[in-house]
């Protein structure tokens, strides 16, 4: 519900008291969770007043949020007023399902009138849909991806667009639909912009005539970016500016979550809703040394983390003192005192493993030796863990760039992950990837069904493409709000033979997972639409031509053309003496907040290679980012930083051979690098 539909005419009193914390409920929080707080947790978990937490990797911030979510909501006296949880992922949420399941504070802390999850969830459901519908305009998806595509279409399909076409393709030579792909609207007055870095023409040119044509069709459409309700939610704040108070009133405490990756966008909104200085308890978590951004974001700088006063976090219980002084160098803001690694964690499979003396190895492989990198990280993995270790769900590995997929020229190899490993993909790396097709529902959904035994996930992503076909045929025929299967399971319930087809259609492509095949594909839409028809009778439309297209995109089969030590998505197995180990490939984005057993760093070439540029600091003869060093060479430190943070146990790197033979230093680079305690392996193309 939107907060305009929630306000009375008059603000209620916004000073509400948050419950005090005390040494005996953190007692008791350790005791269900059952982990041990220090003193400078404890100093966190017992103050209400409003400042920053700067938190190292693995320094277990989201556990410690948890932890004050729990104790804050089980004396929580309010029923009208909330807590309110922000993050850029749902991660907060699924801990507070993990460490509380079964709780009645679990449970009360994930209704109302609490609020936990995103930050583009909470400024859909409480600012800009609730306006966007007041004013009667659709909102079909709202999805980058699928946004960038239409618009993309509409600009190479229609004759009339053709000045808009030419112009564009002469600016973005080097980057093909970049802008018509990133369109949205900016600010209060729903300017016409792009995530790309602004329009390369006045939006009163015939070009930019075009392009607002173009972008209110999508928004006909029901098509939106997510950038796109920022604007319109500032549009509500300019339109009705008490809803920001009522805001603070409705949610007197709020905490943020992975602060470090709040975009200018995101930041300067939130700013305006919950300053510090007019909140009753605003506590932010995250580490500004992580912090690394999508296409088309910039940092923050409307209200800066961490801001002076933070607490801070500097020892991680994610890996050892051995990874600790190895990633140290890497962080542009090293934290104070020095990062401390007093991890790993215990694990009962792992005891035998001692992080103090695992080989961390760096492969310095020939030109072309690139193919032989993963390889060389299976060998390795197989020498040190045992088939048990190996096998078991606490076993967690994986090689990660920051480039998927380059279109830098050859001479540039290694570009990205595909030069590692030509199965990669891409498209599908994400951990969530967004599908275009109903088709691409379908085919999510049976990866989901073979990487888990529970098949509610699959049910789950197939009602969903569901539902967005409905809307398409029928906007507003969906119900707002509530579980969308109950609610087509009742709407098809009248209809004993299209409810029995619908079953038979689940039946088939989620329990059975039976393969979907091109050549039987109209049929199974036919075969959809009499399912369908208690809601959509006879209706249908080109868009629901097109939205049913067959695609391959993300289907297993695609995704799968087995080349060597492909088993599945963007999952390498090395085998070796009747022996194997899996490794999952990605990039550093799609590994931020994970913990791996191993870890395997590549290098990878955005306007330059990034490990050859981050060299010396590998070496430890430079350390932080100094107030010079520059918005690029900086942003690489982030990335590599959050890469080399992800393991508890082994941290390996790949790079280029003559990186270290640079200048001829290579005798004197490889003496520096062992005195850190790496190992270093040459890979040629004979190995």
């Amino acid at each position: 519900m939107g907060l305009c539909n929630s306000m009375s005419s008059v603000i209620p009193n916004l000073h509400i008291p948050i419950p005090a914390i005390t040494e005996a409920d953190i007692d008791v929080a350790e005791m269900y969770l059952g982990i041990s707080f220090d003193e400078t947790r404890r100093k966190i978990l017992r103050s209400n007043e409003s400042f920053d937490i700067q938190a190292c990797p693995g320094s277990g911030k989201t556990t410690l949020l948890v932890a004050k979510l729990a104790i804050i909501g089980a004396k929580w006296p309010y029923i009208a007023q909330g807590i309110c949880v922000l993050s850029h992922t749902n991660v907060a949420r699924q801990e507070i399902e993990n460490k509380l399941a079964g709780t009645a504070v679990g449970h009360r802390l994930l209704a109302y009138p609490h609020f936990v999850g995103t930050i583009h969830g909470f400024v859909n459901e409480f600012l800009a849909l609730p306006l966007l519908r007041s004013e009667g305009l659709h909102v079909r998806l709202i999805d980058d991806e699928s946004h960038g595509a239409y618009c993309k279409q509409r600009l190479h399909s229609v004759g009339a667009y053709a000045k808009a076409r030419h112009y564009l393709k002469s600016k973005d030579q080097h980057s093909p639909d970049r802008t018509i792909k990133a369109l949205r609207y900016e600010g209060s007055a729903l300017t016409l912009g792009s995530a790309a870095g602004g329009l390369p023409c006045s939006v009163i040119s015939d070009s930019g005539k075009i392009l607002e044509k173009i972008k209110k069709e999508a928004a006909s459409k029901g098509l939106w970016r997510f950038d796109d309700m920022f604007a319109w939610a500032e549009r509500l704040l300019a339109k009705h500016p008490e809803v920001a108070e009522f805001a603070r009133w409705r949610f007197p405490a709020v905490f943020m979550d992975e602060t470090q990756d709040t975009s200018e966008l995101q930041g300067s909104l939130l700013n305006r809703v919950f300053p510090s200085s007019a909140c009753e308890l605003r506590q932010r978590f995250g580490d500004s040394n992580q912090a690394i951004y999508d296409f088309g974001q910039k940092a923050a700088t409307s209200d800066l983390f961490p801001t002076e006063g933070y607490g801070s976090l500097p020892n991680s219980q994610r890996f050892g003192a051995s990874i600790a002084a190895k990633v140290k160098y890497l962080a542009p803001d090293p934290p104070t005192p020095t990062l401390v690694g007093e991890g790993p964690r215990p694990n009962l499979l792992l005891r035998n493993f001692s992080p103090a003396n695992m080989p961390h190895t760096i492969f310095l492989f020939a030109p072309n030796a690139v193919k032989q990198v993963l390889p060389a990280f299976g060998s390795l993995l197989l020498q040190i863990f045992t088939d048990e270790v190996i096998r078991s769900d606490a076993f967690r590995v994986r090689a990660i760039g920051w480039v998927g997929k380059s279109e830098a020229p050859v001479t540039k190899v290694p570009r990205d992950l595909g030069d590692y490993w030509e199965a990669y993909e891409a498209r599908a790396a994400k951990l969530d990837p967004k599908p275009q097709y109903f088709v691409d529902y379908l085919h999510i959904a049976q990866r989901r069904r073979v990487a888990t035994i529970d098949c509610a996930e699959s049910v789950e992503m197939v009602v969903k493409g569901i539902c967005e076909l409905i809307e398409i045929v029928r906007p507003g025929a969906l119900q707002r709000g509530g579980q969308k299967a109950r609610w087509l399971w009742e709407a098809l319930r009248i209809n004993e033979s299209s409810f029995v087809q619908m079953r038979r259609l689940l039946w088939e492509w989620c329990i059975e997972a039976t393969p979907i095949a091109g050549p039987s594909w109209t049929d199974k839409v036919t075969d959809l639409r009499r399912a369908l028809y208690p809601i959509i009778g006879t209706d249908w439309n080109l868009d629901a031509d097109a939205f049913c297209q067959w695609s391959t995109a993300l289907s297993i089969q695609t995704l799968s053309q087995c080349s060597e030590g492909h088993v599945g998505l963007n999952r390498y197995r090395f085998r070796q003496n009747g022996r194997y180990v899996d490794i999952d490939v990605g990039t550093i984005h799609s590994a931020k907040g994970q913990t791996h057993t191993a870890t395997l760093v590549v290098e990878s070439y955005y306007k330059r290679h990034d490990l050859e540029d981050l060299m010396q600091w590998i070496c430890g003869e430079k350390y932080g980012a100094g107030s010079n060093l520059g918005v690029e060479r900086t942003e690489r430190m982030r990335l590599i930083y959050t890469a080399m943070s992800r393991p508890s146990h082994l941290l390996c790197l790949a790079i280029r051979r003559d990186v270290i033979k640079k200048d001829n230093r290579e005798t004197e680079a490889r003496e520096r690098l062992e005195q850190l305690g790496w190992t270093l392996k040459d890979l040629d193309s004979r190995e």
